[in-house]
């Protein structure tokens, strides 16, 4: 490039004959505009060899991700069944799979329990109090005189105790409505009713379209000392069967051992701590073993790990589910309305049933841990050793697409990666899948998107790095 001088050449000034004494004005020669071309890449270059570097640097080191138009098809199933309301959801990445009146608001009886739940493991994860903490039966939680066949409770009476652990499992196992509105008055904080204290908790994991009044889940005249004086008799916990799925997601999430809470077939529990007077109650997942499992028409030999059932008068029987099929993928589910409520049955089958449905319309495609995620490369990287990353997922991801399409899943193609987390376990981008889905509100990218660690580490070349982003600049 040759470079034109901006100033044009004059011939000297001659003062001629002017007396010696005379003054001359001499005026400076007309400059011209500088060629801004010029200056812009002289400014650059200056840039990148001195301060400036850093903004010459981010345009050559931002991250490229490639995103394909064309999107597999993974749109929700319209679930056939006789159950009012239904929903199948992956219970690892949160992607709806089959619905039928999802957001409808309806009584949601015993599944109240697992919000107390909840915010019970919240509590105990922030030091609040521990499994071992001892809780008093007041004379408000003490249900031991009432009809067992109309209002599930344990054998404990005002002023004994049990611990946090153990009205935990009672409530979660066996429904036992004493043992979920004495570990509600516990956790809840001391100036607040219980009605503000699920309220909150609701609040907190967005379940916006949801209504409480107790913990237990009664409709309110049937709640006793725990009724809301200001509220109609008939008022009860309401939600959307979208609202009891995030419920569960975040429970399972947060804290997976609830899923071993269904190979829990008996309650055993001792109050104010005598063993030598350990009373035993059969737990739902008992009942479960003992009265349904076998008569249920299960061919894709489903297997039911929980969470929660619940039934209404006018909901009829219902049922949140955790199910796992034969090669280990786990849903969770939700069904209103399928049966009576005095029906324990029905809702099982049902819920067998919309799985079934999911799985003869769907396809599914696993990423393993440590694998390549299809579509990858070998991403450029300024500040590897090398110039590039090489990229593995660094946790399993599974996705599901209709049956109809042709061919594999695809991914989002990471181009380029800038960072200098080179240690083989820290996460340096997510991807996400080439499909079109619904997924459960509140579910983060993390949750679904497939994260990605180096496959072996590299150490940045600190002496090169002016040169390297430099010649990456050009590339």
């Amino acid at each position: 490039m040759k470079f034109k001088w901006p100033f044009k050449k004059k011939e000297p000034y001659s003062l001629g004959n002017l007396p010696t004494y005379t003054r001359v004005q001499v005026n400076e020669p007309k400059k011209r505009p500088v060629n801004l071309k010029v200056f812009a890449f002289i400014l650059a270059f200056l840039l990148v060899g001195s301060a400036g570097f850093a903004g010459v640097a981010y345009f050559a080191n931002r991250d490229q991700v490639e995103v394909s138009k064309n999107k597999a098809d993974g749109e929700p199933l319209k679930l056939k069944t006789s159950a009012r309301n239904a929903l199948v959801i992956d219970a690892q990445t949160g992607q709806i799979l089959g619905s039928k009146n999802p957001d409808q608001k309806i009584g949601i009886a015993s599944q109240s329990k697992m919000l107390t739940a909840y915010a019970t493991l919240q509590g105990i994860d922030d030091g609040k109090f521990e499994w071992t903490t001892p809780v008093k039966i007041t004379k408000s939680s003490d249900w031991s005189s009432k009809d067992i066949d109309m209002y599930a409770h344990l054998d404990i009476h005002e002023g004994q105790t049990l611990t946090v652990k153990e009205l935990f499992n009672a409530m979660f196992l066996a429904s036992a409505n004493d043992a979920s509105l004495a570990l509600a008055d516990y956790v809840k904080n001391k100036d607040e009713s219980q009605q503000e204290f699920l309220q909150r908790w609701a609040k907190k994991l967005d379940l916006d379209d949801s209504s409480w009044y107790n913990a237990a889940g009664q409709v309110n005249e049937d709640a006793f000392d725990y009724q809301v004086k200001s509220a109609k008799k008939t008022a009860e916990n309401t939600a959307t069967p979208r609202e009891l799925a995030i419920l569960a997601y975040r429970i399972l999430q947060d804290y997976p051992d609830i899923r071993t809470y269904y190979e829990k077939l008996g309650l055993v529990y001792s109050p104010n701590g005598d063993t030598t007077q350990t009373k035993i109650k059969l737990a739902e997942g008992g009942k479960f073993s003992r009265e349904i499992k076998d008569k249920l028409n299960n061919p894709k030999n489903l297997i039911f790990e929980g969470m929660k059932t619940g039934s209404t008068p006018d909901t009829g029987g219902a049922l949140t589910g955790l199910i796992k099929d034969k090669d280990g993928h786990e849903f969770i589910t939700v069904v209103s309305g399928a049966g009576k409520y005095t029906d324990s049955f029905e809702r099982y089958q049902v819920t067998a049933d919309i799985v079934g449905q999911v799985l003869d319309n769907f396809k599914n495609q696993v990423v393993n841990e440590k694998a390549k995620v299809p579509g990858q490369g070998v991403p450029k990287n300024a500040w590897a050793e090398s110039g590039y990353s090489h990229l593995v997922a660094k946790e399993k991801r599974s996705y599901w697409m209709k049956k109809s399409e042709k061919g594999k899943l695809t991914f989002e193609t990471v181009k380029r990666v800038n960072t200098d987390e080179l240690d083989d376990d820290a996460t340096v981008k997510y991807v996400g899948p080439n499909l079109k889905a619904e997924y459960l509100k509140g579910i983060q990218a993390s949750d679904y998107k497939i994260p990605l660690t180096n496959q072996e580490s590299e150490i940045a070349a600190e002496e090169n790095l002016f040169l390297k982003h430099w010649l990456m600049f050009w590339k």
